[in-house]
């Protein structure tokens, strides 16, 4: 005997850290009292690149399958969360920084864009013992109330990359190669600050070049291309030299809190 599943939604979960923006670092599942409903009333949970999609078995309406699930369970939604064994979530997700929490969304929290996507609205829930990165509520009322207009309910969960400050640090390894003027370049939304002489916590000096009060978001791959260059005094005038085409990208693992309380990432560059 053949079954016949019904489309109930589509959760699609999202990240601007990404360069897909597909947040390609969790792992979806059904938490435990959403998984014994899913078990018993048929229901199919089916995981995609980008999401999950849940189905039901029931031939019922789904205004009168949800109530009666609703009366004998007393459930009123389907409950999902994301996990990642990937440290780094926490650091290039904009959340609170050094705060141990979960990232909920509810579908009665949410705004319909374009192309009947509906975007769940962001909650930080402070929680010490939490072991998932985010919760997804999927409430009753909203399938019922939604699929009367749109048989394709589609839920985006849109989650922004950490902006932070970006600090160069160039360490001179070569004691016989001097450099006139240095200087970041490369973009003309973002510009570095002089350089400022630093001594590093190993005791290494360094040349601190800041984007200052520009907050640049974090990216799994390069989208803003950066050049060391070096400004020479010859006597038949300056002459400019690349000496680092494509410095490296902020790395979210080198984050530190500065004293105004700005997050900074720690790029090193040894020439």
């Amino acid at each position: 005997m053949s079954i016949t599943y019904t489309h109930l939604f589509k959760v699609m979960i999202l990240h601007t850290y990404y360069m897909s923006n597909i947040c390609e670092c969790l792992q979806y599942r059904a938490n435990s009292k959403t998984k014994i409903i899913q078990d018993k009333f048929g229901f199919v949970f089916k995981l995609l690149p980008d999401g999950f999609e849940f189905y039901t078995s029931s031939s019922q309406p789904i205004e009168t399958y949800l109530n009666y699930i609703t009366k004998v369970t007393g459930a009123t939604a389907f409950e999902f969360e994301g996990i990642t064994d990937y440290a780094n979530f926490y650091n290039f997700t904009e959340i609170p920084i050094n705060e141990l929490g979960v990232l909920s969304y509810e579908s009665d929290k949410s705004k319909t864009l374009s192309n009947d996507i509906i975007q769940l609205s962001e909650t930080f829930v402070k929680d010490i013992n939490n072991q998932k990165a985010i919760t997804i509520s999927v409430k009753f009322k909203d399938i019922i109330r939604l699929k009367k207009s749109n048989s394709n309910i589609v839920f985006h969960v849109q989650m922004q990359a950490r902006k932070t400050i970006w600090n160069y640090y160039v360490i001179n390894n070569n004691s016989h190669q001097e450099y006139d003027e240095l200087t970041i370049q490369g973009s003309k939304e973002i510009q570095f600050t002089t350089p400022t002489e630093t001594t590093l916590q190993n005791g290494q000096k360094a040349l601190l070049f800041s984007s200052d009060s520009t907050k640049i978001p974090l990216k799994n791959e390069a989208t803003h291309t950066f050049e060391l260059v070096n400004t020479k005094k010859t006597i038949s005038g300056d002459r400019k030299e690349i000496i680092i085409k494509g410095l490296p990208i902020a790395n979210p693992q080198n984050l530190q809190i500065q004293n105004d309380h700005s997050i900074a990432s720690l790029i090193y560059v040894y020439i």
